[in-house]
């Protein structure tokens, strides 16, 4: 083995990931920790799914949605592997054009939910868990241009939501996309899929961040903000003990230009609707409903 192999191969994982069989009585045991979190081991199992980890067990990353996660893993990538990102990887059922940052746990070498790892949760509490969080209204606004989106390209991402909304809503996609009476209807749909699914069943892209992030399950040692990412940075690399390199700039991946007419979204009917609808994430990430970023 060369030396650069010696000093790289710690980095990756090599043996396989669980199996089916043992991954699940790994779910099923830590919904029974959590009796009062998880409606049953499903949901235990997707939680266990939007957390991933290194090899080396340092930190684990928790996915929540339109937050920063695309920009926020490319930084982990390179402070774990001493070297920038920059593999490319087309992945045609995903609208992000950064895809290749959310599918490093597909591989197995580079990534692992922490359902597939042995022992997964245990190894969980001993790294440094991490997460990024945005402001509740400017979350949902990026959200619906993003499930817009989709419907302009034809794609199957988000689909079934867009084909509920249309049936339960009345949310017209020839005419309502990118609106104010649109968003209205969007708030809708989300209200109405809380209320008869459960808030498990509302897409990770724009569910209440409180129900993403779990913190009284994960315990987030570091909660980032789009608001402040060169911070976040610095502080993730500090944790870590690594200095970043002169100029460091914070990586921006999947940032969607920002639309100059959003605010003429945020009718008071929708800002209100808003404010109900994620008034958990308000309360506990201390945003104001009335100031948007």
């Amino acid at each position: 083995m060369t030396d650069l192999a010696a000093a790289a191969g710690h980095s990756v994982f090599f043996a396989p990931p669980l199996r089916p069989g043992p991954a699940n009585a790994q779910a099923e045991q830590f919904a029974a920790a959590h009796a009062d979190g998880f409606a049953d081991t499903d949901a235990a199992a997707q939680f266990l799914r939007s957390i991933h980890m290194p090899a080396s067990g340092r930190w684990a990353f928790l996915n929540n949605g339109k937050a920063g996660t695309s920009s926020a893993r490319r930084l982990l990538f390179r402070l774990e592997f001493g070297v920038p990102l920059t593999t490319e990887w087309d992945m045609p059922q995903d609208i992000n054009p950064d895809s290749v940052v959310h599918h490093m746990q597909a591989t197995g070498w580079i990534l692992r939910p922490v359902l597939a790892l042995r022992n997964g949760p245990a190894r969980l509490q001993k790294a440094l868990r991490i997460a990024t969080v945005r402001h509740p209204t400017e979350r949902v606004l990026s959200a619906f241009d993003y499930l817009c989106q989709s419907h302009d390209l034809r794609h199957s991402w988000f689909a079934a939501d867009r084909l509920r909304m249309n049936a339960t809503v009345g949310f017209d996609w020839t005419r309502h996309p990118r609106t104010a009476e649109g968003l209205a209807r969007f708030l809708a749909y989300v209200e109405l899929t809380r209320d008869k699914m459960g808030s498990a069943a509302i897409d990770p892209h724009w569910r209440p961040q409180i129900d993403n992030i779990r913190p009284d399950i994960y315990r987030p040692d570091i909660l980032g903000r789009v608001e402040d990412m060169p911070g976040f940075c610095h502080q993730v690399a500090d944790r870590l003990g690594h200095n970043l390199p002169d100029g460091f700039a914070a990586p921006k991946a999947n940032s969607q230009a920002r639309r100059s007419d959003r605010a003429d979204l945020l009718t008071p009917a929708n800002r209100h609707h808003i404010g109900q609808l994620y008034a958990e994430d308000f309360g506990w990430l201390g945003y104001d409903p009335d100031q948007p970023s």
